[in-house]
């Protein structure tokens, strides 16, 4: 199982974080598969930084 971290803007974070966004849409520029562990990370385009935020959720379907 591998752990795949990728950025993710605040708004789409706080929707994840409340669970109202269950799911995540990515362009197939990396490897990931089901039951691997994904990190997002808050990132705040505005300063071009990590908020120091994230959450990890298991993969449980990867659509190819």
């Amino acid at each position: 199982m591998a752990i795949v971290k990728k950025k993710i803007w605040p708004e789409y974070f706080e929707e994840v974080v409340s669970g109202k966004k269950n799911f995540e849409v990515r362009l197939n520029d990396f490897d990931i598969s089901e039951g691997d562990t994904f990190i997002l990370e808050e990132w705040d385009p505005n300063t071009k930084s990590y908020t120091g935020r994230n959450i990890e959720k298991k993969v449980t379907y990867v659509k190819s």
